[in-house]
């Protein structure tokens, strides 16, 4: 990795960054710390082109490199391709890559609108990292959407204990209410750490309630 290209990337100078290594790499373009390093910082930077024919070209020089392969299912998913992204996620699960491959298959497979596979995929990359806050999130979320309150409750209740969220605590909350148990508390919380955050979404909450009032009445017709 080129360190003093990683400097000028954190203190926000992207352009000079790109261009240090670009230089670097013209010298020897054998150098896949550098080449994975200069794809990252691409994306970061917005150009999927670039990083997509970067990745393609050092592809050819590093044949089915893993962590190559890894970033270019990123760029092909960032960049709406995803059926491209899920052929190489599925290459890399099948070849035993770290749970990334199964993260990122989940969210590319949700995009495809194929929840039920997602979820598979998603609750076996929590199962491989059971403390990453993105795979319990991404659970979570996916369970949600898909009207799995309890189990979502509960992966939500894990995210949590890693990084609490206000986010985290209003959905919970809206768990909660569809499982009609107490669901203040999380509110409360939730409006605690992000008040923002939970005025931005607070319609969503009183459409929900009224939604479960007008269900409520309905069966006691």
């Amino acid at each position: 990795m080129n360190k003093q290209a990683e400097q000028l990337f954190k203190k926000g100078d992207k352009e000079a960054a790109i261009k240090l290594i670009v230089a670097d790499l013209n010298k020897d373009p054998k150098q896949l710390p550098e080449i994975l390093q200069l794809s990252t910082y691409l994306v970061q930077a917005g150009d999927l082109e670039q990083a997509e024919e970067l990745l393609a070209r050092s592809l050819e020089m590093f044949k089915n490199n893993r962590d190559l392969l890894y970033n270019l299912g990123n760029v092909y998913y960032l960049a709406d391709k995803f059926d491209k992204a899920n052929e190489i996620f599925q290459q890399l699960i099948n070849d035993d890559y770290a749970f990334e491959a199964y993260f990122m298959m989940a969210k590319t497979l949700d995009q495809q609108g194929k929840r039920q596979l997602a979820i598979m995929y998603a609750l076996t990359a929590t199962e491989k990292a059971p403390h990453d806050l993105g795979a319990n999130e991404l659970l979570a979320d996916l369970l949600l959407a898909n009207g799995n309150f309890e189990e979502s409750l509960g992966f939500y209740k894990k995210a949590n204990k890693i990084q609490p969220q206000a986010k985290f605590y209003f959905n919970m909350a809206l768990c909660a209410m569809n499982l009609k148990e107490d669901y203040q508390t999380y509110l409360a919380e939730s409006k605690k750490i992000d008040e923002k955050y939970y005025l931005k979404n607070e319609k969503k909450l009183a459409e929900l309630q009224k939604f479960i009032k007008q269900g409520d009445s309905d069966d006691g017709e």
